[in-house]
């Protein structure tokens, strides 16, 4: 019988180094934020431009590294976790959105209130769309719809 052979442990598990990346990304993703919230002065009562800045900034950025991520670059453990979950997580601010139209709405400024919510949305829907279309260099399609044969039966799996 052959005598068993001894393997060097891995110090840390692949689902242990994601979770540093997502620790990492995150962190650099809320210093960002951090930084333009400190850049961008604002009033309580008037729009929050630093909170919807860095959500519709992080929106564009979600959309072009998700398409690369995704149609462009080969696969890796650590890059999506890094740079979407972590970075654009951290970055990027639902709960502060929030608080912020609530907020603009109980010191009596409705109409901020609510313009901040719709400009919000329609501006971050706006940048992941322009973000996937930047990282598919002006294509609508990602690149394998664009190769496939047209004339193709899409049942017939060719």
């Amino acid at each position: 019988m052959p005598a068993p052979t001894r393997t060097t442990p891995e110090l840390v598990s692949a689902p242990g180094l994601r979770i540093v990346a997502i620790a990492a990304g995150g962190a650099l993703g809320t210093l960002a934020r951090y930084g333009v919230s400190r850049a961008v002065v604002e009033s309580v009562n008037g729009f929050p431009w630093a909170t919807f800045a860095v959500n519709v900034a992080g929106s564009f950025l979600l959309g072009v590294v998700l398409t690369m991520i995704v149609e462009r670059w080969s696969p890796t453990r650590y890059l999506r976790p890094f740079a979407v979950i972590g970075f654009c997580g951290g970055f990027t601010t639902f709960s502060t959105f929030t608080v912020e139209a609530v907020r603009r709405v109980q010191l009596g400024h409705p109409a901020v209130g609510i313009v901040y919510v719709f400009a919000s949305l329609a501006a971050g829907l706006a940048a992941v769309g322009l973000g996937v279309l930047v990282a598919r260099g002006g294509r609508v399609e990602p690149d394998h719809l664009l190769s496939a044969d047209p004339d193709a039966d899409p049942g017939s799996g060719g």
